[in-house]
């Protein structure tokens, strides 16, 4: 029987951890009942998780960094401890929407895709939940993916787990990105599937690390840059560029933003993707359909 582990790194979350892991749990109950091995990375945590944790018993996992190692090295850190056939991803302030499980399992196998993504609802303070990315259900190659991670694998990912051992660990070096340079890597070997079906629920929080972002940016740009062919190295650019002005705004930087932003348009100027899901991220406000 196919059995899937799920980990969820976690970080001083005590508080709210609980949400994430009844999602997870939840989705034993659906019709497929696919046994689930969830387990927890505490990367470090100062507050009391192990006691918000008591009383889920064997049902849950903990594995310890006795330090901050940060998301990729605590990821790698619940590969390793997984036995499932096959693996997922979820942030601890995140939460799975009832049946992600067998929805993307199903979708999974009826397709063949080794590893997929799924649609998700953002989730913001003061504004109404909407849909994202924009794709279709289907296939995203590297083309698509040079343009940035939008599809969220650190809580929509599902894969088989010798997936790993072909596309290799993420990359701790990365303070931030981790996510986006294994997906580069993975689609450099085999294309992704995806579904359109909103499946999780992602809390999106500022990001208060620029330096780490901007160092990231600019390890990926030096990793990326010689294996790129000539079409996807612009749009890489160009999403790199959009992303450096996100730092820019957000600390304050505006006019380096405006620089950075009118860079990548004079790259891509038509058909910019990485500025088209910024923009539709930031300023939508459409509540979907119950």
């Amino acid at each position: 029987m196919t059995t899937i582990s799920v980990i969820i790194p976690v970080f001083n979350r005590a508080a709210t951890i609980r949400r994430a892991v009844d999602s997870v749990l939840a989705q034993e109950m659906s019709s497929t009942r696919v046994p689930l091995e969830v387990i927890l990375v505490d990367d470090g945590s100062t507050d009391s998780l192990s006691d918000a944790l008591a009383d889920y018993g064997s049902r849950v996992r903990l594995v310890r960094h006795e330090c901050n190692m940060g998301a990729a090295a605590a990821r790698n850190t619940g590969i390793a401890a997984a036995s499932g056939d096959w693996v997922a991803f979820l942030d601890s302030d995140d939460v799975w929407l009832p049946d992600k499980i067998e929805a993307q399992l199903g979708a999974m196998r009826a397709h063949g895709w080794k590893a997929s993504c799924t649609a998700y609802y953002i989730v913001r303070p003061a504004r109404q939940d909407f849909v994202s990315p924009r794709y279709l259900t289907g296939v995203l190659g590297l083309s698509e993916l040079v343009w940035g991670c939008f599809v969220s694998p650190g809580s929509t990912l599902m894969c088989e787990r010798p997936v790993f051992e072909a596309v290799g660990p993420l990359d701790t070096k990365l303070r931030r990105l981790e996510d986006w340079d294994w997906l580069l890597r993975y689609a450099q070997l085999y294309r992704l599937g995806f579904l359109a079906q909103p499946l999780a629920r992602i809390d999106v929080s500022p990001n208060v690390h620029g330096a780490h972002v901007l160092s990231a940016l600019a390890q990926m740009k030096e990793k990326y840059l010689p294996v790129l062919a000539t079409a996807d190295r612009r749009k890489f650019l160009a999403a790199l560029d959009v992303e450096c002005a996100a730092v820019h705004f957000r600390t304050g930087g505006r006019i380096s933003g405006l620089l950075s932003i009118l860079h990548s348009l004079w790259l891509e100027p038509f058909e910019n993707a990485a500025l088209s899901a910024v923009m539709h991220n930031r300023f939508s406000r459409r509540r979907p359909a119950e």
